[in-house]
């Protein structure tokens, strides 16, 4: 019941203003998204940043690896009423015949344009609290981008994930660069940046 509350409060923080929230549609809709976002307990000045629970699938031959590159990504990052940031993520990538998968909190976001839209595409990092990859131990950090393409009636695109230092991290967040490699199209899945309303 403790977790219907806490959804129940996500909802309303993401849908007010009327219409239909795109980011409440897809919580409610997500069961992994529920479950992360009831884990964050936020305030009710908190705002929503980005969530998405979205597949890429990167060609072998972009990279030159004997596999395609498959990465799931499932997060929920919410802005709250100090402008600090707070967020979770799962995200698993295979490879080679080989799967890794890394979960923890994201500590950083920021918002910039893309695409010709405005707002639409979030940068998003944190920390690494668990990892079952030997080149990433916990306690090193994690970042990627997301990109909302739902008014172009196209797919949503994400980069593959990025790791490193918290001050890496930091800077990928704060620095309105695109991507140097991507972004790749969602496959499977959505990605919604901003509160923004949809009419579908």
């Amino acid at each position: 019941m403790r977790n219907g509350v806490w959804l129940g409060s996500l909802v309303w923080i993401v849908g007010c203003g009327g219409g239909t929230s795109a980011t409440q549609s897809l919580v409610e809709r997500d069961p992994e998204l529920a479950r992360m976002a009831t884990e964050l307990r936020m305030e009710p000045r908190s705002r929503l940043v980005a969530a998405g629970h979205d597949q890429v699938i990167v060609p072998a031959a972009v990279f030159g690896t004997s596999t395609d590159i498959v990465a799931w990504f499932s997060f929920v990052a919410f802005r709250d009423g100090a402008g600090g940031v707070r967020g979770v993520y799962r995200v698993s990538e295979s490879a080679e015949g080989t799967t890794s998968t890394y979960s923890g909190h994201l500590t950083c976001a920021g918002v910039y344009d893309f695409n010709g839209l405005t707002g639409n595409r979030a940068k998003v990092g944190g920390r690494v609290d668990a990892s079952d990859d030997p080149g990433v131990p916990a306690g090193s950090f994690i970042w990627w981008q997301a990109i909302d393409d739902h008014p172009l009636h196209r797919p949503d695109q994400s980069t593959l994930a990025g790791f490193g230092d918290e001050a890496a991290n930091s800077a990928f967040c704060s620095s309105a660069n695109v991507p140097r490699f991507g972004p790749f199209d969602v496959g499977r899945g959505e990605i919604v940046v901003g509160p923004g309303e949809r009419d579908d």
